[in-house]
């Protein structure tokens, strides 16, 4: 059974990877073309570096933890 620790870094892992992703699609086929995408995609790109910092600081805490 996964714990719980081993699931939060796993989930941030999953949502770094979709805003990611989001941020890349939204840029290469805009869904809205215009300044809706460009915000849609800067947003997410910013979504991804805080949970990528929430995620390295989380980390962290984990080794100190143990």
């Amino acid at each position: 059974m996964i714990g719980i620790k081993a699931f939060h870094l796993f989930f941030i892992a999953l949502s770094i990877l979709l805003t990611g992703w989001y941020s890349y699609f939204e840029i290469t086929t805009p869904t809205n073309p215009g300044n809706i995408s460009i915000i849609l995609s800067t947003a997410s790109f910013l979504s991804m570096l805080a949970l990528s910092v929430y995620g390295y600081n989380f980390f962290n805490k984990l080794k100190k933890i143990k």
